[in-house]
């Protein structure tokens, strides 16, 4: 079975989780106590298979227009190179990666192989991924499952809070395996008409909206930005930080170029300029003179 994450953060947690028993901590070291029989179930691995089971796919299709993604893919490669082009040699990486993951998903389409999605219905880009990967899949009966990481869990008088499936810790995938459904092939449908109508609109940007991902426009989130930018300097990760968490799933790179275009079209000006290694790190201030 393949188990197909749209993000870093849940495969490299996914990879760890494969080599945990249930109950392990990354924390702390298990003592099993119980019968011989509850022993062994302790000692079996919280998720079943190998680390080589595990893909993610970063294409980032919530982010630019989709015409003739599902013709060729390849054209996502523009919105990483939009996205990561200031950070040398993460563009490519990223798309090799793509085009051997890309590869394994057909190889599995072909071999009729099982397939695992883990899935946030809060992040964009997640559902975004859910949807394309269904559309993808249509004509072949591979059977695709999702884990929908539920929005909170309560656990020992602990509430935790989710907003995409990249903040689950990897000793928890395991009990996230309960969330599990398969996807019928009315489900798939349903699933991959929906991605037609995204791309048939071809909205610079697409957001969860009523728990619906729809088409938007690219200054969609720009509101929130605005709120959150001081009277005074600014620093522009503490307002990416801020509108993150207030907005569930938004990517903080496109909240970034968000903030460029502002700098672009004289909204705001800069103080400071960014470090290399630290894009985030310019000094901006809203632009006085713009306002008179």
């Amino acid at each position: 079975m393949i188990e197909l994450a749209f993000n870093d953060s849940t495969a490299g947690a996914l990879k760890i989780a494969k080599t945990m028993k249930k109950g392990e901590k990354l924390c702390c070291t298990a003592v099993f106590g119980g019968t011989e029989e509850e022993q062994a179930e302790l000692m079996k691995p919280q998720i079943p298979g190998s680390q080589k089971d595990i893909i993610p796919l970063m294409l980032e299709l919530e982010i630019g227009l989709l015409n003739n993604v599902d013709k060729d893919w390849h054209i996502r490669k523009k919105i990483l190179n939009d996205l990561f082009g200031n950070f040398p040699g993460v563009v490519e990486e990223l798309w090799q990666r793509n085009i051997s993951n890309m590869k394994s998903l057909q190889d599995a389409k072909n071999a009729m192989e099982p397939i695992r999605m883990w899935v946030c219905d809060s992040a964009p880009s997640e559902m975004c991924g859910l949807l394309f990967i269904c559309h993808y899949m249509m004509d072949a009966n591979v059977p695709l499952s999702v884990v929908f990481i539920p929005h909170q869990i309560q656990e020992d008088n602990i509430i935790t809070y989710y907003r995409n499936s990249g903040e689950v810790l990897a000793e928890q995938f395991g009990k996230m395996l309960e969330y599990e459904k398969s996807i019928n092939r009315i489900e798939k449908k349903s699933y991959a008409t929906i991605w037609k109508d995204l791309v048939s609109e071809n909205a610079p940007l697409r957001a969860i909206l009523n728990g619906t991902i729809i088409s938007v426009p690219e200054d969609f989130y720009d509101s929130i930005l605005r709120k959150n930018i001081p009277k005074e300097e600014f620093i522009v990760a503490r307002i990416i930080g801020k509108t993150l968490n207030q907005i569930p799933g938004v990517s903080d790179r496109w909240l970034f170029l968000r903030i460029q275009e502002m700098v672009r079209t004289g909204e705001l000006v800069e103080i400071a300029e960014q470090k290399d290694d630290c894009p985030y790190s310019g000094v901006l201030k809203w632009n006085l003179k713009e306002d008179k």
